[in-house]
């Protein structure tokens, strides 16, 4: 039997995928939004109590479109000493019975600390897995210690691309970082207009956390554009090729996007070559299901649109011009 740095034994329970009711509502959208953002090294699902995250999660995991093995552990209040929590989560993977490049790692030896050589060692034997890993935290809330979110953070910086990590939380772990004590209509409406977007997240809440009036523009919609504005357009848009920059500020004026329709608005004869490559790279373009249509990420399409008026205002009028005869033409 294994043991915790306390000397407690090791509570096998917690690595068990809970059970889905037998009567409970499949919800496609979100698995399918599940299964997208595990293709990526973070996905954040929160929610107030009975919101049905656990579940969720739960039912994602049996349908079997994990990017890999899924290895689950569900936290408690006991297990916010950081030593406690790595080993658990060391524990986790023994339990599934994945075998990590090099061996056992080894487990924390106190309760209050896990050292940062162990943690090296775990991210070093998760980048070299075969295939990607998913480890599902639920119940984070439960866990505040600081400590344990720079770890987590630090891992997700080195594991490389075959970690995949979601996050089961009442309250968004991003922002509690942060020192914010924020109301969950705050954490909500943030969640919401970032879309899940780490660093998104991350830079509201940074501006949130410097401002006189922190409610007043956690609630700005306005202030969350200007809180990431420089860092979309310097590394998202600047990092495009001379077509991607022509073509993106041009057809943010869209809710959604048909290449065709970008076309004409560009003048050009690639827009679905580019916006493909885009949606591929995942840099804020989505396809909308079972269309030839894309949508941009919210956040995104609206400094997109502020840089197209401030590089040239008389633009977007004809651009909406242009847009209302190529529908019309489209439905006639």
């Amino acid at each position: 039997m294994r043991l915790s740095p306390t000397g407690d034994p090791l509570l096998s329970v917690k690595f068990s995928v809970p059970p889905v009711p037998r009567i409970s509502v499949r919800r496609q959208r979100l698995l399918d939004r599940l299964t997208a953002g595990t293709a990526g090294p973070l996905t954040l699902i929160t929610g107030p109590a009975d919101a049905g995250k656990t579940t969720l999660a739960a039912s994602w995991v049996r349908t079997g479109t994990a990017p890999g093995p899924v290895i689950w552990l569900t936290l408690e209040a006991d297990d916010n000493a950081p030593g406690v929590f790595w080993a658990y989560v060391f524990e986790a993977f023994h339990h599934q019975r994945l075998v990590l490049p090099g061996g056992d790692v080894g487990s924390p030896s106190r309760p209050d600390s896990a050292d940062r050589s162990l943690l090296a060692r775990f991210a070093h034997a998760l980048e070299h897995l075969p295939e990607p890993v998913v480890l599902v935290l639920d119940g984070l809330d439960m866990v505040s210690s600081r400590e344990v979110a720079s770890s987590l953070a630090r891992l997700l910086d080195h594991a490389g691309p075959q970690l995949c990590l979601v996050l089961i939380s009442r309250v968004d772990p991003l922002l509690r970082r942060h020192g914010l004590t924020a109301t969950a209509e705050t954490v909500g409406m943030l969640t919401g207009r970032t879309e899940g977007w780490a660093a998104g997240l991350r830079l509201c809440a940074l501006a949130v956390q410097q401002s006189d009036d922190p409610g007043g523009l956690a609630q700005s919609f306005a202030a969350s554009q200007r809180a990431v504005a420089d860092h979309l357009l310097t590394e998202v848009l600047d990092a495009q090729t001379p077509a991607a920059r022509d073509l993106l500020p041009r057809t943010s004026i869209l809710s959604q996007v048909h290449p065709a329709l970008a076309d004409a608005l560009t003048g050009r004869e690639d827009a679905e070559r580019i916006l493909t490559g885009l949606t591929r790279a995942d840099l804020f373009v989505e396809p909308v299901a079972d269309t030839s249509w894309c949508r941009f990420h919210p956040l995104f399409a609206a400094v997109l649109r502020t840089h197209l008026r401030s590089h040239s205002p008389a633009l977007e009028q004809r651009l909406h011009r242009r847009a209302a005869r190529w529908l019309a033409c489209a439905i006639s």
